[in-house]
């Protein structure tokens, strides 16, 4: 428990200076466990350590909570793909990949650019569910 309190602690004061969301989530993602962090064409992607099948009903789980609604998925062969709509009408597309030895890949892209925040909001969500 002290050094879980130290990491919050040195996360939240590597947040404060530099006022960068990218150090708030190395710092939490080193905490967790998360092996890389990736934010290229829209899309944010992490790499945790969960098992996929654990990965793919923390996804779902974690649109139901946000009220998306699932127009689409395809799950097959440690590789899947949810598509779906918000509540404001942007797309949502969520693609999880199986790494092998109990990791996941799990890449958001909210809307037609590219929303890092609500994709941000959804992967946190997605580690509360999983419990990570």
């Amino acid at each position: 428990m002290n050094r879980l309190k130290k990491i919050i602690l040195l996360v939240s004061s590597l947040f404060i200076f530099y006022g960068c969301a990218e150090v708030l989530l190395v710092g939490v993602g080193a905490g967790l466990g998360v092996t890389s962090y990736m934010y290229v064409d829209g899309r944010l992607a992490v790499e945790y350590p969960l098992d996929y099948d654990r990965a793919w009903n923390s996804t779902r789980r974690a649109l139901d909570n946000f009220k998306i609604s699932i127009s689409g998925s395809k799950n097959e062969n440690g590789a899947g793909v949810f598509d779906a709509v918000n509540k404001d009408g942007k797309k949502v597309s969520v693609k999880l990949v199986k790494k092998g030895n109990g990791m996941t890949v799990i890449a958001i892209r909210v809307g037609t650019l590219g929303d890092r925040d609500e994709a941000q909001k959804l992967h946190n969500e997605i580690v509360a569910i999983a419990g990570i």
